[in-house]
């Protein structure tokens, strides 16, 4: 046990002591207590030491840590939490994609392409199918037309409107 002359000290804490009783890394606290320029409150044994009155506001505060927008937001980050959050994207994009949970969008596109090639296809010969196979009169292909030209019309509207979303 130290010994303690004023009764004052005991407020007054190293980084390693703090660290050891809240359960934080000693870079950590030293970390934080140096961003927050709190003030020393004097030496012992030639190390620095701090009141508790000024560190426990720095080591507990929220200061948007429970705020998503603040936690991910880049340009909030210092220049080292930055690089480290962008590596760490890097990384869950990586592994996203080599478990086939991530698709590059080039793939989705040519996916999708050929999905609308093969309805366009089958929607272009349905009529002649209808008339030949079926035997259906003029007027019944006529309607059966206008149905696949609504069709069309709506596949290509969708994919418009999809696309000018992707450029915004």
């Amino acid at each position: 046990m130290t010994n303690i002359s004023n009764i004052g000290d005991v407020y007054h804490w190293s980084i390693a002591k703090i660290a050891e009783a809240f359960g934080m890394d000693r870079k950590s606290v030293r970390r934080r207590l140096l961003d927050a320029n709190v003030p020393v409150a004097g030496t012992v044994r030639g190390n620095p030491v701090y009141a508790l009155k000024d560190i426990g506001p720095v080591l507990f505060s929220d200061s948007g840590a429970g705020e998503p927008d603040v936690m991910h937001d880049p340009s909030r980050m210092s220049p080292k939490e930055r690089k480290d959050w962008y590596q760490s994207e890097t990384e869950r994009v990586k592994l996203e994609t080599s478990l086939k949970q991530l698709v590059p969008a080039s793939d989705v596109h040519r996916e999708m392409a050929l999905m609308v090639k093969v309805v366009t296809q089958v929607l272009d010969t349905w009529p002649d199918k209808l008339e030949r196979d079926r035997g259906w009169k003029p007027a019944q292909i006529a309607e059966a037309q206008r149905a696949i030209d609504d069709i069309r019309e709506a596949l290509s509207t969708e994919l418009h409107d999809r696309d000018d979303e992707e450029d915004d």
